[in-house]
């Protein structure tokens, strides 16, 4: 009998599982830091900056947050959100550009909702920032963020933020120490504009909002291999057997930006505990939005949870703030996520089934 007419079996292409296993083994295995970028750049030209201490116009933040003074906190529309996505995403755009044109164009938007973006050139250190902070006529609880006007020499992006002000012992204060000692290789400091047990329904609490200013900002500016470090604080009265620092990435894992920040803790003589799903449960940040919103990103979260007794004693927190600040001028000296090995072995063992059953299939085709 001739052939001609007879069909050969078709072969079946794992042309799916092949694409998910180049997918899966990118996003494990490519490396978390980025090119280094030309730190030789200056910030935007016609700009007209503000000559003043810093901590000056942080002063005025910290005087008019919701709860340590009378105030309502006033929901955003979602217009409102629209519009502050572009107003962060034409300062990222004027920062990593180095084009004064966006910066201009973010402070003409931010108009629109009655917020400021002031370009201070810090008289203290000669560093170069721009504030977004509410007009002094208004007070809505929508925050305050700050940045580098000039692009970080690290590879990893780093934002420092302080969902909690004044109810988590003074924690935007030492964000925000940690924020400036480490110019410019900080790229951001967010600060929620209320306390976050204003609300008794937890509409303030920032951590634990789906929606917001802050988780706007927080969401225009978390990338794949970034870091994010929330400080917080909690009553060493209430939990009397924490350790003096608790860290933790939300989900009982551990990142190499945690991992660097522990090690240098360690080694300033501060006691260190790590939320591995179980053990400083409480302290863990199961629930925290940002941390979240991180992890799904490829970011690495650090969530630091600091003793009141560190708080209240000037030579602790000094030593604390230092292991910070060294862990990110070293750039962790890990990458965000360490690669998993098991990863991309699972994702060989799943190929593998299928090309075994694509051949089987071939086989017992019918002619």
């Amino acid at each position: 009998m001739s052939t001609l007419g007879k069909r050969r079996p078709r072969r079946f292409v794992p042309v799916i599982p092949a694409i998910l296993l180049l997918v899966i083994l990118s996003t494990f295995s490519l490396p978390v830091h980025h090119r280094s970028v030309n730190t030789t750049q200056l910030p935007p030209t016609g700009i007209a900056w503000v000559t003043e201490p810093l901590q000056q116009v942080y002063d005025l933040i910290q005087s008019r947050f919701i709860g340590l003074i009378p105030g309502n906190y006033t929901e955003p529309s979602s217009s409102d959100y629209s519009t502050m996505n572009t107003v962060f995403g034409l300062i990222g755009t004027g920062v990593s550009q180095n084009d004064a044109g966006s910066i201009l164009s973010a402070s003409n938007v931010a108009v629109q909702l009655e917020y400021q973006l002031i370009p201070v050139n810090d008289s203290g250190t000669g560093n170069k920032y721009y504030v977004l902070m509410e007009n002094p006529t208004v007070n809505r609880g929508w925050g305050s963020y700050l940045f580098t006007a000039e692009k970080s020499p690290s590879t990893t992006q780093v934002i420092i933020e302080a969902p909690h002000p004044v109810t988590d012992f003074n924690s935007q204060q030492i964000a925000y120490a940690i924020f400036t000692s480490t110019y410019p290789h900080v790229a951001a400091l967010f600060v929620s504009g209320v306390e976050r047990t204003f609300d008794p329904n937890g509409q303030t609490d920032m951590a634990h909002r789906t929606q917001s200013i802050f988780e706007t900002a927080h969401e225009a500016f978390t990338k794949f291999g970034s870091v994010v470090i929330q400080i917080h604080g909690f009553d060493a009265s209430h939990h009397p057997t924490e350790p003096l620092v608790v860290l933790s990435d939300g989900d009982g894992g551990i990142n190499g930006a945690l991992q660097a920040i522990a090690s240098n803790l360690e080694a300033a003589s501060l006691s260190v505990g790590i939320f591995d799903g179980f053990t400083h449960e409480k302290l863990g940040a199961q629930m925290n939005i940002q941390g979240r919103y991180a992890r799904a990103f490829g970011a690495g979260f650090v969530h630091s949870e600091i003793s009141s007794i560190v708080v209240y004693n000037a030579t602790l927190i000094a030593q604390y703030e230092n292991a910070l600040t060294q862990s990110i001028l070293d750039d962790f000296s890990f990458p965000a996520y360490q690669i998993d090995i098991r990863i991309p072995i699972i994702a060989l063992g799943i190929m593998s089934l299928f090309l075994v059953a694509s051949y089987r299939f071939s086989k017992t085709s019918p002619d």
